[in-house]
């Protein structure tokens, strides 16, 4: 087996290895090329930057105990929703009349379709 040293290093080809031309359409021929591989990367990114939000906005929670009694106490004196107790009744004895009307014989209605003769 002999192994052959005498190999040549194209000089041209090791100057596209470490030239860069940043020509607009070249800088969109690799975008272009590589458009399945970056969107995949962006993808991954936002997800992942997603899922750091979530976790420290659920899980590690900075409120202490003042600041837990803090909102507890505002949302007790807030009082946002208001019962209005006449209107309730008045409702209340509407779905009752609705009931009772339902509730009623059906034997008084008139034969529309003049089946009984």
């Amino acid at each position: 087996m002999k192994i052959n040293f005498n190999m040549r290093i194209d000089a041209d080809k090791l100057r596209k290895l470490f030239v860069f031309n940043f020509s607009r359409r070249s800088l969109l021929d690799f975008f272009y090329k590589k458009l399945q591989w970056l969107a995949l990367l962006i993808i991954l990114l936002s997800a992942g930057f997603l899922i750091f939000l979530w976790y420290n906005y659920i899980f590690a929670s900075q409120w202490d105990d003042a600041r837990v009694q803090e909102y507890i106490q505002i949302k007790k004196d807030k009082n946002e929703a208001v019962f209005n107790r006449e209107n309730f009744e008045k409702i209340i004895q509407e779905s009752n009349a609705r009931n009772t009307e339902f509730e009623k014989p059906l034997d008084n209605l008139e034969d529309i379709f003049r089946l009984k003769q």
